[in-house]
């Protein structure tokens, strides 16, 4: 019998040292647990804010001049290399040619618009990436030179990458923050859905909910007032209507022609919110 002792024990012993490791290991799984539930979520529990970094000028946002800026944000990534479903060149070139019926619209508000009002003009671009193709610019003789000049360049949208519409309202938010004047758009020509960045809807609570890095109790930084266009260019409006909820005025396109009609037209409206001369009393 003593000789069977020590048989028995050790096949006893696999059985207990799995008990064991089972043992230890739920014991580490739930000392885990207890340290993930600790650490704050990955997820995001602050309401988003408009960052507009340390440089932004507080007062810039307070001026009221007698005018309007205007901020076009143009779609360049790679479904604008696809000509629309009405046919023609590919999008972004048939965008980059609607930009001059702008041109010419804001050839003769220029001209008869008081010379003490101002008129700037800037422009963007964007993939997954926002990048400035022209700065606010007053549209004198110079600057109506240079915007004539990108709108007939197509390779100054030539597409690339994904698409970050939220970044774009973000970015041209901040631009027309400081552009001093009293009334301020932002019109956005875009074929698709946001794939990067920012969520256009967060961005657009927090534009309309005044909610930016530089605003302060004693001196707000007001961006609810800015007007806001979205042009969809031959895709469904309806992706487009939850902006359209938070004030957006929403807009659609299937080729060029329209394009240009739609962007003119966006752009006349907001101008004339000026009553200006040059667009009649009789509007």
């Amino acid at each position: 019998m003593a000789a069977d002792r020590p048989s028995g024990s050790k096949s006893r012993m696999p059985a207990i040292a799995k008990a064991v490791l089972v043992v230890a290991a739920i014991a580490a799984i739930i000392a885990v647990n207890r340290i993930a539930s600790a650490k704050p979520s990955a997820e995001p529990s602050a309401e988003y804010s408009l960052d507009f970094g340390p440089d932004f000028k507080p007062h810039l946002a307070s001026r009221d001049d007698l005018g309007i800026s205007v901020v076009i944000a143009v779609d360049s990534s790679n479904s604008m290399l696809a000509p629309p479903m009405s046919g023609g060149t590919p999008k972004y070139r048939q965008a980059s040619a609607a930009l001059t019926a702008v041109v010419e619209l804001l050839e003769k508000v220029s001209r008869e618009s008081p010379r003490d009002q101002i008129l700037n003009v800037g422009v963007l671009g964007f993939d997954d990436a926002v990048r400035e193709v022209m700065p606010l610019t007053r549209m004198d003789e110079a600057g109506l030179s240079r915007l004539r000049a990108i709108a007939g360049n197509p390779d100054s949208f030539r597409p690339r990458n994904s698409t970050a519409i939220g970044d774009a309202v973000a970015r041209g938010v901040l631009e027309l923050s400081r552009s001093g004047t009293i009334l301020r758009s932002l019109i956005v020509v875009t074929d698709g859905q946001n794939m990067r960045g920012a969520d256009p809807a967060r961005v657009l609570e927090a534009v309309y909910s005044n909610r930016n890095s530089a605003s302060r109790p004693e001196a707000p930084v007001i961006t609810s007032s800015i007007l806001m266009t979205f042009i969809g260019f031959d895709i469904d409006l309806g992706y487009f209507k939850a902006y359209e909820e938070f004030g957006a005025r929403v807009a659609s396109a299937s080729d060029q022609e329209q394009l240009a009609s739609v962007l003119s037209a966006s752009l006349e409206a907001d101008i004339t919110k000026l009553e200006a001369p040059s667009l009649g009393s009789d509007r």
